[in-house]
């Protein structure tokens, strides 16, 4: 049996995976028998899989921060779209997986980020997340305009020309410099910040200077415009203190947190 150098190990025999444990040891995960005649889900390597093998190996992996999906049996990468599917989970307890998917990819965007187009989880085209990455291929937009659809991985604006840089390839966007640090910068973690889990950038959203949040309170005032604006949800700071009743100087924002921006420029 061949082991791929990774944290969960597929077999070759159809359905079998070894999960990891904590001490560096590994688990098989037996596959279920099939009930009368219930037919697995196909994925899209051709291979049957089995459900609740998918949804086991997928927490094993959430559980790792780990986002690589794979089949089971060739080791084809699936996209989180597929895996979901696959799954064949309840609605309720997809939402819940669907966080846990959304908070990893948020955590490390040097290395996952989601079209703009479809919302497809992308992950860094190189070899590791040191690499240097021109585009990605978007598979979603890929199939449903039946041609590829090349994006700029610093920007996710589209791509022209090949994949491999040279002469007329290259982003389309100007404010690509901009947009790459909105998109890859770190998150805040300071536990006692009013901004926990922000991007550590934001853009004003008046006129796109890049701003941190230094201290004090959610609101900050963008020092190329004045503009003062929640840094949570991005409203004006004005229309923020509205949202609900005692909630004027409220330090916790009700709306929810604005998702990292990609400006419209």
């Amino acid at each position: 049996m061949a082991f791929p150098s990774r944290d969960v190990v597929f077999s070759r025999k159809p359905n079998l995976t070894l999960i990891p444990n904590a001490d560096r040891t590994y688990r098989l995960l037996e596959p279920q028998r099939k009930r009368g005649n219930a037919q697995f889900p196909l994925a899209s390597c051709g291979h049957s899989v089995n459900p609740a093998d998918v949804t086991e190996s997928v927490k094993s992996l959430l559980d790792q921060k780990s986002l690589e999906f794979r089949c089971p049996v060739c080791g084809k990468e699936w996209s989180w779209r597929e895996t979901r599917k696959l799954t064949q989970l309840p609605e309720p307890e997809l939402c819940a997986l669907e966080e846990r998917v959304n908070l990893i990819a948020q955590d490390r965007p040097e290395l996952y980020k989601k079209c703009p187009a479809c919302s497809l989880l992308l992950q860094h085209p190189g070899d590791d997340d040191a690499s240097v990455a021109l585009c990605v291929v978007c598979p979603g937009c890929s199939r449903s305009r039946g041609k590829p659809c090349l994006l700029c991985w610093a920007c996710l604006s589209p791509w022209q020309g090949g994949e491999e840089a040279g002469e007329g390839a290259g982003c389309t966007n100007k404010a690509c410099g901009l947009i790459s640090a909105l998109l890859s910068c770190s998150i805040v973690t300071e536990p006692a910040s009013k901004v926990l889990g922000c991007p550590l950038f934001r853009a004003c959203p008046k006129c796109h200077q890049l701003t941190m949040h230094t201290g004090g309170c959610k609101y900050v005032c963008c020092q190329g415009c004045r503009h003062r604006f929640c840094f949570i949800c991005l409203e004006r700071s004005e229309n923020c203190k509205r949202t609900g009743p005692g909630l004027y100087w409220a330090l916790q924002c009700s709306k929810p947190r604005a998702e990292r921006q990609r400006l419209d420029c």
